[in-house]
Order: structure tokens, then C-alpha cells, then sequence
């Protein structure tokens, strides 16, 4: 091969791994929006819909709900369908929740019916971009991939924040919504133009046995443990997405700054997901204690927030986001690492966990901040985060006996 040839041909293999990232992020941002969106304009839609803290858990929970009940199942499907048809239809089930928001509700309980279909376009979008991001970025730089990934988590609550000030206390909540479904009209075509034909698969596995073969008896507990970790700091983090805004408002926020404060904490967890995943592909941390430490100090910050000073809830609450849950992408990439060649039905495992955590922690703490003080509130969750990070510290011990198992 020629000089010229290389190249030319060197930026053609970044590429893919480059655009499969931006469309798996994009996708992510899509089946996430609808119900961060509630969260950030949450004391909007109490004004119109009724929507109290009680509600506001409930709903967030049956988004999560759905996902964990349909995650299994939907991984079936993406692998069925392909990337190509796959992921236009998981964008196309968030875009009908985000319409139907926007047009068709006229008080809360209606959202429940939005956000069953928000849920269905979570759970199929997670299998199909982390099926991309295998298939198409290379293994040295997976993890980043997958913390670029992960971020758009944050990014949509980044949205939802700064939709308070620019949109909704301007033209309306609903024309949040609206803008939404517009930016995710835009991406379908997108997709069908990039995404490529063939099935998500796990280049790590083997072709003929990797599927049938059960999962080794000794990476078990390992995933059990990691699960219930993921678990319970998807918990406390989903509350803080969730209850940040209406809480802030009590905590002496006017409206807008309360958004903007979502939307200050939410650039930290963008930053924190990625740079961590450089870290790993570079062998800095990389582990489930690394994890346990993001729990653990994300801890320090929901204590910050139980306390109601404005000041030491708004630095608590950047902490919360930032490295609170900042771990998932991480996490995501340490099963992948320790589970070889089982990665996809580890990865699923352990997403049951964080599905299962985001559907209770709403609903338990949509409870417990409607009939106690904010302040309890908060200081459960920074309880929670910190059963994460012990459970999280189990489950580095169970990967380290893993690796010495495996060891030369």
C-alpha cells in the first residue's frame, strides 16, 4: 500500500467509530428526553397538570418500569430488526411520546401512557447503540465511546434545564416537547443514511458458541453484585434528575435558576462520563472501585443538598451529577471487560439492576418528598449512594478474583 493510500485510508477507519458514537449518543439523548424533560419542568407541569411530587415518581417510574420489563425482550428485537430498521423505530417510539406530550395531554395521568412509549424507545435504543459502539469503534477507545455515550444521559437533562428559562417561561412547556419531536424528525433520516444494515454483534464473541453457552458460574456473583451496585445508584441518581428543580424552588431557586442549576449540574456529568473513559483506555482506574469512589463522593454531594443552604445545594447538587453519576459508562465497560466472550447477556443482567433502581427511586422518594421535609429527602439518597458504593466495592473484589483466575 502506497502512502497515499494510507492516508486516505487511516481516516476512513476512525470514521465509522466516530459517527457510530455521535448516532448511538443521539439515539440515546432521543429515548432518555421525555422523561428528564418532565423532571426539569416539573413546577410547570404541577401548574397545569396536576402533577405533584407523588405523580411526578410515578411517572418517572413506569418509564423506568417499562424499560426494565421490556429490556430483555427488546434485545431480541434489535438483533432482529438490524441497526438499519432498528434504531429509526426506537427514535420514531420517543418521537410519538415527545407529540404526544406536547398535544395530547390534557392533565398528568396521560403521561403515563407517554412514557410507557418513551420506556419501550429506552429500552430498544440501549441495546441497538451499545450494539453500534461494538460493532464499529475500536476496542482502544470503547470505553470513551461508551462514556461519550452514557452522556447523553446528562445532556438531556442539560435540555431540560435550559428549556426552563428559554422555553417555558416564555412560550410555553409544551413548545419544548414540540422542538424535541422536531430535532428527533431530523435524526430518522439521519439514521437510515449512516447506520449500517447489518446486526448489532459483539465482535468479542465466538460466532458459534458464545450464545448458547451459559455464563460461567464464577462471573455470576460478579454480575449479581454489580447489578444490585447499579441498582441502587441508579436510584439516587434518577432522583436527583427528577426532584432537582422542585426542589431547588423550596431551597430558595427562583424557576429559572433552578433550571439553570440543572443545567450547570448536568454539563458536569457530560464532562465526568467521557473523561473517565479515557482514563480506562489508558489504564487509569478502569475498575469497580473506581466506581465505588463516583458513588461515594457523589454521596458527599446529596448530604451538600439535604442541608437547604442554597449555597451547599447547588455545589452538592454539581457533585451529585458530576461524579455521582458519572459511573455508568464505566461500569458498562468493566462488564464488558470481566464478562468475555459473554458481554451482551452480562451487559443485560446488569441493566436490570439499573432499570430496576430508576423505576423505584422515584417512586419511593416521589413519596417521601411529598410527606417529609426536602432535606429527608436527600439525606436518604445519600444513604442509598452509599450502600452503592459498598455493594460497588464487593463487586471490584469479585472482579479482582476474576482476573487472577484468569491470569497467566
Amino acid at each position: 500500500m502506497t502512502a497515499a493510500q494510507l492516508q486516505h485510508s487511516a481516516p476512513d477507519r476512525r470514521r465509522p467509530g466516530r459517527l457510530a458514537t455521535a448516532m448511538a449518543a443521539l439515539t440515546t439523548v432521543v429515548g432518555v428526553l421525555p422523561v428528564f424533560l418532565i423532571g426539569g419542568l416539573a413546577v410547570q407541569l404541577e401548574d397545569d397538570l396536576r402533577l405533584t411530587p407523588s405523580a411526578l415518581g410515578i411517572v418517572v417510574g413506569v418509564f423506568w418500569g417499562v424499560s426494565a420489563l421490556l429490556s430483555a425482550s427488546a434485545g431480541v428485537v434489535a438483533t432482529a430488526l438490524g441497526l438499519r430498521r432498528g434504531m429509526p423505530l426506537g427514535v420514531s417510539l420517543g418521537l410519538i411520546s415527545l407529540v404526544g406530550i406536547a398535544f395530547l395531554t390534557p392533565d398528568w395521568p396521560w403521561l403515563l401512557l407517554w412514557l410507557t412509549f418513551a420506556g419501550a424507545a429506552n429500552a430498544l435504543c440501549q441495546p441497538l447503540s451499545n450494539g453500534l459502539i461494538v460493532d464499529q469503534v475500536d476496542t482502544r477507545n470503547r470505553a470513551f465511546a461508551f462514556g461519550l455515550k452514557q452522556a447523553a444521559i446528562p445532556a438531556a437533562t442539560l435540555a431540560a434545564g435550559l428549556s426552563v428559562p428559554l422555553i417555558a417561561l416564555t412560550i410555553g412547556w409544551q413548545w419544548t416537547f414540540a422542538i424535541a419531536a422536531g430535532l428527533a424528525i431530523l435524526l430518522i433520516p439521519a439514521l437510515v443514511r449512516s447506520v449500517p444494515r447489518r446486526a448489532p454483534r459483539d465482535k468479542t464473541a465466538p460466532k458459534s458458541k458464545a450464545a448458547k453457552t451459559p455464563i460461567p458460574r464464577e462471573l455470576r456473583p460478579f454480575l449479581l453484585m454489580t447489578a444490585v451496585a447499579s441498582g441502587l445508584g441508579s436510584a439516587q441518581a434518577n432522583v436527583v434528575g427528577s426532584f432537582t428543580v422542585a426542589s431547588a424552588v423550596g431551597a430558595g431557586f427562583d424557576a429559572a435558576t433552578a433550571g439553570l442549576l440543572l443545567g450547570a449540574a448536568s454539563v458536569a456529568g457530560i464532562l465526568a462520563r467521557p473523561l473517565v473513559g479515557i482514563a480506562a483506555d489508558r489504564g487509569i482506574g478502569g475498575s469497580m472501585a473506581t466506581v465505588a469512589i463516583m458513588m461515594g463522593t457523589g454521596c458527599v454531594g446529596l448530604i451538600g443538598m439535604a442541608s437547604g443552604h442554597p449555597v451547599a445545594y447547588g455545589i452538592g447538587c454539581i457533585i451529585a451529577f458530576g461524579l455521582g453519576w458519572g459511573w455508568n459508562g464505566l461500569a458498562h465497560f468493566v462488564v464488558s471487560r470481566a464478562s468475555h466472550p459473554h458481554t451482551t447477556r452480562a451487559t443485560g443482567i446488569t441493566q436490570i439492576g439499573t432499570y430496576v433502581g430508576a423505576t423505584l427511586g422515584p417512586l419511593v422518594f416521589g413519596f417521601i418528598f411529598t410527606h417529609f421535609p426536602d432535606g429527608v429527602g436527600w439525606a436518604l439518597a445519600a444513604v442509598v449512594a452509599a450502600a452503592g458504593a459498598a455493594t460497588a466495592l464487593v463487586a471490584f473484589r469479585l472482579e479482582k478474583r476474576l482476573q487472577s483466575t484468569v491470569a497467566p
